[in-house]
C-alpha cells in the first residue's frame, strides 16, 4: 500500500483541510530543519470530511527512574486526554528497564514494568527492545516481554538458526487506521552486556531489518502507516552534528520511503527533526520528556498532515502536569500508576535492608579537623571510599565491558554518605553512597589528555575562574600512582604518573570508566569531553554492589594507600627527576601521603629504595593524628656502585602508599677526563663537513678549554661548559672571514693538510687527542693563511679561521667560547663558535 508523506508544513498547514491532499501532491520538498515545538498537540478544529486524526505518544530510556513517575504519567495522560486514550498508541523506544534506580533495581525491574503497562490502560501500547534489556540475559529478555503483556519488538535480533529472537512487528488498530511498529535495538548491544547472556545471537543492521518488513507490510498491505521504532539515535541534539554522523543519518535517510515515522531511543538526547518530508523523533531520557506526533489521514486512511512535538514533563525539577488536569478516567490510571511506585518504595525499604556484604570498619569520605572536631566531606582531599568506589568501577568495567579499562576515576561529590562500619552492609547502605545512580562511560583519551585531567584537578571554570572549590581530588583506582609538585606553576604541576607500574606515554590511548557526569567535562574536568565516550549503560550502583560479592567472603576492607603523592624540590620537568652523583647527598619533602578519611591510618615511617638498596631515610612531621600539615624531609645518598638512570621507590609503612620517582646517577668522580676526535684522518675535502670533539668525565659546572694547533703556527682556543653528567660535544670548521670586518663570508671550507693537536683542559686535569688532514691533489686548497684570494666583491683580502660549532645543543652548557687571536703566517685566525 502506498504511504503519502507529509509535504504540508508551516504556513501551508493553515490552509483548510479540504485542500490539504492535494496541496501534498503538488508541494515542493523541504529541506530538513529541526522543528521546536514543544506545546501538546490539540485536535485539529477544521478537518475536512472523511479525515480524522491518531495520537501517537513515544518515550524511551525511562531506564526504570520511578522517582519520575508521577510527573512521566501526568504528561503523557494529559496528551491522551486531547484525542481519548481509544484514539492514542503508546510506542516505546527501548530501554524501558535496566541501569535503573534502586527501588526498580532491587525488584528485577517489575514496579517499573507494571507501571508502564498499567499507563496505557485503554490505549495501546507498543514495546521496542533495548540493550538493556538484554543486561542479564536473553532468557531474562523472554521474562520482560511477558512481563510487558508479550511485546516487546527486535527485527534484527536473530538466533544461530537464523530465525527471529522476538516478533519484528506488530500491528495495532487505532480509530480505524492499522498502524504497523517495527522495532530494532542498537547493532552494538554486544559490547556493552555480557557475552554469556546473548551466545548464539546476531545483531544485524537495524536499518536493513527495518526496510526488509516494511516491505513485507507493504507488500501485504497489512497496515495503513508504519512506524520505524529504533534503539538508536544521534549523538547530539543539534540536526547538522547528527547529520554529520553515519549511524543516524543512515536511519533518517536510508530508512525506506514506506516508512511514515522514524523513532529513536538510546542517545538520551530530546529532538524533533523533518528531514525528508519524514519526522524524525527522540524524547531525551527517564520520562522527562514525551513525544507527541498527530498523524492526519483522509477517507483512504491515507496521511495529508504529520504534526510532531518534544514536550518536557519535568522543567527545572519540578512536574510540568499534574493529576489535578486530567479526565476522571486519566486519573485513576494515574492513582493505579503512582499506587505501583509507592508500593515499590514500600517493598524497597525491606529489601534494602538485606545484607550484600560484610564491612566491619568505617569506610568515609575526606574529614577536616576544625578544633579537634571531624567535619565531613572535605573534597579537596584523598579519601579511602573515593579509592574502594574508584577500585569498583574500574573492577566492573574489566570484567563487563568489551576492552575493559585501564584505569577508573570518581568525582568526590557523587559520593554521598559514609559506610559505617557496622559489620553488615546492605543494599541501602550502598544506594545512599550512589544516590544518583550514574552510568558508567568508558572514555579513550591520549596520556598527553590524561595528565591534563589530573592538572585539572586544580580548578577553573569554563570563564577560566577560579571556583569557590580551587581544588578537587579524584578518587582513583588503586593500580594508578601519580605524583604532583603543587608548589609548580598551574598545568605543569602533575611529575608522573604510572598504571600498573608503567610510565604514562603521552602517544598511547588510555580506556577510563567514570560516572557519565564527570565524562561530559562535569566539575570542571574540561579535559575529558574531548575524548571518544562509550556509554556501558550500566549504573554505579550496580558496578559497586557487583563489586562487593565478588570480594572474598564480600567484605569490604577499609583501603589505605594514597594513589598520588605531592613532591617538592624533585622534579625538574614531568617526569625528570635530579641527576645526582655518586656519595652526593640530596634532600627534598614528600607532602599529601596519607588518606584523609575518618581514623585514617597515620604514616610514621617511610623506606627509600632503588630497587632493593636503601638509598635514604626519611623523617616525617606534623600531626598524624589528625593528619594537618605533614610532610616527611627525604635524604639521599647514592651508592657508588650505581649509574645512569634510576628509579627511586618511596614506601610509606604503615599505609602501603608508594610513590617512584625517577632520577639520573652520574659517573663516578674517579673517572679520568678524556677527548675524542671524529674522524682522526680524513681528506682535505671531506674535512669541510667539520671535526667533532667529543669530552667525558669532566667536572659539570666548570669550563674547560680546548686548544687546537696545526700546521703552518695554525693555532686556535675556546671553551666549553660540561653538561650535568660531564660531557661535551664541539664540531670544529674552517671558514674565512673577511680580514677588514672580521665578518664570516663562507663556512665548512676545507682545513689545510696536515695533523692537528687537540689539548682539553680543566684546572689539573689534562686531555690530549689528534687528527690528520690528508691533501688531495685534486682538490685545490683555498683560503690557506697568507694566500691573497679576494672576498665577495673583491676589494679586500679573505682568511680562513677556525670555527666552533656546538654538535649537539642539548649536550652544551655556557656562553659564547673565546676567539684567541694568533697571527700565522701573516694571517689571523679565530675560533667561532656558531649555533648548530
Amino acid at each position: 500500500m502506498a504511504h503519502k508523506k507529509n509535504f504540508v508544513r508551516g504556513a501551508v498547514a493553515s490552509v483548510t483541510g479540504g485542500l490539504l491532499a492535494f496541496a501534498g501532491l503538488a508541494a515542493p520538498a523541504f529541506a530538513d530543519e529541526s522543528l521546536q515545538n514543544t506545546e501538546i498537540i490539540s485536535p485539529a478544529a477544521d478537518l475536512a470530511e472523511g479525515q480524522k486524526q491518531i495520537n501517537i505518544v513515544s518515550y524511551n530510556d525511562f531506564h526504570g527512574r520511578l522517582s519520575n513517575l508521577e510527573a512521566f504519567a501526568a504528561g503523557s495522560l494529559t496528551i491522551a486526554d486531547k484525542f481519548g486514550a481509544e484514539n492514542t498508541l503508546f510506542v516505546a523506544n527501548g530501554d524501558q528497564v535496566g541501569a535503573s534506580e534502586f527501588e526498580s533495581s532491587l525488584q528485577n525491574d517489575d514496579p517499573t514494568m507494571d507501571a508502564l503497562t498499567a499507563l496505557s490502560e485503554g490505549s495501546q501500547h507498543s514495546f521496542t527492545v533495548g540493550n538493556h534489556e538484554f543486561d542479564k540475559g536473553q532468557e531474562d529478555a523472554e521474562r520482560i516481554r511477558q512481563k510487558l503483556g508479550g511485546t516487546l519488538l527486535a527485527a534484527n535480533v536473530t538466533k544461530s538458526d537464523g530465525s527471529l529472537l522476538m516478533d519484528a512487528y506488530k500491528i495495532y488498530e487505532v480509530n480505524g487506521v492499522k498502524i504497523a511498529v517495527i522495532g530494532a535495538v542498537t547493532e552494538s548491544t554486544p559490547s556493552g552486556v555480557s557475552p554469556q547472556g546473548i551466545q548464539g545471537l546476531t545483531f544485524g543492521d537495524p536499518v536493513a531489518a527495518v526496510n526488509k518488513y516494511a516491505e513485507e507490510i507493504e507488500q501485504a498491505g497489512a497496515a495503513d502507516i508504519i512506524i520505524a521504532s529504533y534503539h538508536e539515535g544521534g549523538p547530539a541534539a543539534d540536526l547538522d552534528t547528527n547529520l554529520g554522523n553515519e549511524v543516524f543519518s543512515k536511519m533518517a535517510k536510508d530508512t525506506s520511503d514506506k516508512v511514515d515515522l522514524v523513532l529513536h531511543g538510546h542517545t538520551h538526547y530530546g529532538y524533533n527533526y523533518d528531514i525528508s518530508e519524514r519526522r524524525v523523533l527522540q524524547a531525551g531520557e527517564y520520562g522527562k520528556q514525551v513525544g507527541q506526533i498527530v498523524f492526519t489521514v483522509d477517507a483512504d486512511n491515507k496521511i495529508v498532515k504529520t504534526d510532531s512535538a518534544v514536550i518536557d514533563t519535568i522543567a527545572d525539577k519540578a512536574p510540568v502536569y499534574t493529576r489535578d488536569g486530567l479526565s476522571p478516567q486519566s486519573q485513576q490510571v494515574y492513582d493505579k500508576v503512582v499506587a505501583i511506585k509507592e508500593a515499590a518504595y514500600s517493598e524497597a525499604e525491606v529489601l534494602g535492608a538485606e545484607q550484600i556484604g560484610v564491612v566491619n570498619d568505617e569506610i568515609t569520605r575526606a574529614y577536616t579537623w576544625a578544633d579537634g572536631a571531624a567535619v565531613k566531606d572535605d573534597r579537596a582531599e584523598a579519601s579511602s571510599l573515593g579509592v574502594l568506589v574508584a577500585d569498583s568501577m574500574y573492577q566492573w568495567a574489566n570484567k563487563n565491558v568489551a576492552g575493559g579499562a585501564d584505569l577508573s576515576i570518581m568525582n568526590p561529590g557523587g559520593l554521598r554518605a559514609d559506610i559505617a562500619g557496622d559489620g553488615v552492609l546492605t543494599y541501602k547502605d550502598a544506594q545512599t553512597v550512589l544516590p544518583f545512580t550514574n552510568n558508567l562511560a568508558v572514555v579513550t583519551l591520549s596520556g598527553a589528555q590524561l595528565k591534563q585531567v589530573f592538572e585539572e584537578q586544580w580548578q577553573r571554570d569554563a570563564n577560566g575562574e577560579v571556583p569557590s572549590r580551587p581544588y578537587l581530588q579524584l578518587g582513583i583506582s588503586p593500580n594508578v600512582s601519580y605524583t604532583s609538585d603543587s608548589s609548580r606553576a598551574e598545568g605543569d604541576r602533575i611529575t608522573g604518573i604510572t598504571i600498573d607500574g608503567n610510565p604514562l606515554s603521552m602517544d598511547a590511548e588510555y580506556k577510563v570508566v567514570m560516572p557519565t557526569f564527570l565524562a561530559g567535562g562535569g566539575d570542571n574536568f574540561h579535559t575529558l569531553a574531548e575524548g571518544s565516550l562509550f556509554d556501558t549503560g550500566s549504573v554505579d550502583l550496580d558496578a559497586f554492589t557487583e563489586y562487593v560479592k565478588d570480594l572474598p567472603g564480600q567484605e569490604l576492607k577499609v583501603p589505605t594507600a594514597r594513589p598520588g603523592v605531592d613532591t617538592e624540590g624533585f622534579f625538574t620537568a614531568y617526569g625528570e627527576g635530579p641527576t645526582l652523583k655518586a656519595g652526593e647527598d640530596f634532600t627534598f619533602k614528600v607532602k599529601n601521603f596519607n588518606l584523609r578519611s575518618k581514623d585514617f591510618l597515620a604514616n610514621e615511617s617511610v623506606d627509600v629504595k632503588i630497587g632493593e638498596q636503601v638509598v635514604g631515610t626519611g623523617t616525617i612531621t606534623g600531626d598524624t593524628a589528625n593528619g594537618d600539615v605533614v610532610e616527611a624531609e627525604i635524604t639521599l645518598n647514592i651508592p657508588a656502585d650505581l649509574a645512569g638512570k634510576q628509579n627511586l621507590t618511596l614506601i610509606f609503612n604503615q599505609s602501603g602508599t608508594a610513590a617512584v620517582l625517577p632520577l639520573t646517577v652520574a659517573e663516578t668522580e674517579d673517572e679520568a677526563p678524556s677527548i675524542t676526535v671524529d674522524p682522526e684522518k680524513v681528506t682535505v675535502e671531506k674535512s669541510a663537513e667539520g671535526i667533532l670533539i667529543s669530552g667525558t668525565g669532566w667536572n659539570a659546572g666548570e669550563e674547560v678549554t680546548l686548544t687546537v694547533t696545526g700546521p703552518e703556527g695554525i693555532n686556535a682556543q675556546f671553551t666549553v661548559m660540561p653538561n650535568e653528567a660531564g660531557e661535551f660535544s664541539e664540531n670544529i670548521t674552517w671558514a674565512t672571514f673577511d680580514k677588514a670586518t672580521g665578518e664570516v663570508i663562507a663556512d665548512n671550507q676545507p682545513f689545510p693538510a696536515g695533523t692537528y693537536t687537540v689539548v682539553a683542559t680543566q684546572g689539573d686535569a689534562e686531555a690530549t687527542a689528534t687528527f690528520e688532514v690528508v691533501a688531495d691533489e685534486a682538490t685545490p686548497l683555498p683560503n690557506e693563511p697568507g694566500k691573497d684570494d679576494q672576498a665577495a666583491g673583491g676589494k679586500t683580502p679573505a682568511e680562513g679561521a677556525l670555527a666552533a660549532t656546538g654538535a649537539d645543543s642539548n649536550l652544551l652548557v655556557g656562553g659564547i667560547a673565546v676567539a684567541l687571536l694568533i697571527a700565522a703566517t701573516g694571517a689571523t685566525l679565530m675560533a667561532q663558535r656558531r649555533n648548530a
